[in-house]
């Protein structure tokens, strides 16, 4: 089990949205960013929000080392993606930013631990820009953030641009390669858009071929999603002539 300490115990009804810390190192004195990523306070609405309180209380302070097979991160993950999408973008935006943010680094996880779900996901957060430019996942290992300074300036959007189209691209392949029929058409989208990457209608096609064979075991949704661009590029002549 984890251990509850910091944050989490002192929020009451006011926690924010989440929050993150370092594990502890094996010499009890310092903290471990051995594995690159935090460890996440998950958070709840669970009363309507005042002038003294967020309403939100803290219900678990996600660890990897306790998720070996990465279902807390995905379960976490997509309540807070759900969350994110309910809320209002005019009145309700840092808070609906914030979800996004949580939901990231969580699907990080998830993909750290060889996870595609958690590659498709990731493929969703950027390809629709959810966090509008203010990532954790910065891109290449030197610009990761590092200090507390550094990291509150990359979910601040503080620094650099962030290619999110190319780190879409970067995940639904990760997925499509693991054949997960849904990351495939979408990897076909960003291909015969040229979002993130060189246009290519052949590979695009490719791709959606290849959804639409997995996509037949799968819920028919995501068949029908790839029949339809399958059909759509047989259509106009798009990759397959």
């Amino acid at each position: 089990m984890t251990n509850w300490h910091g944050n989490g115990g002192g929020w009451g009804a006011d926690a924010p949205v989440f929050d993150w810390d370092w594990p502890t190192a094996a010499d009890g004195g310092s903290s471990d960013r051995s594995y690159g990523l935090p460890v996440v306070w998950t958070t709840v609405q669970q009363h309507e929000p005042t002038d003294t309180s967020t309403g939100r209380n803290c219900i678990w302070r996600y660890d990897p080392a306790d998720d070996p097979d990465s279902d807390q991160a995905l379960a976490y993950g997509s309540d807070y993606y759900n969350e994110g999408m309910s809320c209002d973008p005019m009145t309700e935006h840092e808070r609906r930013i914030m979800c996004f943010q949580a939901a990231e680094l969580l699907y990080l996880h998830a993909s750290r631990k060889g996870n595609p779900i958690g590659d498709l996901n990731l493929g969703y957060v950027y390809s629709y820009d959810r966090c509008e430019g203010r990532y954790w996942n910065r891109g290449a290992a030197s610009d990761a953030p590092v200090t507390a300074e550094e990291i509150a300036a990359a979910l601040e959007g503080r620094r650099a641009p962030f290619d999110h189209e190319a780190h879409a691209y970067e995940h639904f392949r990760k997925a499509a390669e693991a054949d997960v029929a849904e990351a495939c058409y979408k990897l076909g989208d960003l291909l015969r858009e040229g979002r993130g990457c060189d246009t290519d209608m052949e590979e695009a096609f490719e791709w959606f071929s290849r959804a639409y064979a997995l996509g037949r075991d799968e819920h028919p949704v995501i068949w029908g999603s790839a029949a339809l661009r399958l059909g759509r590029a047989y259509e106009e002549g798009e990759g397959c002539m």
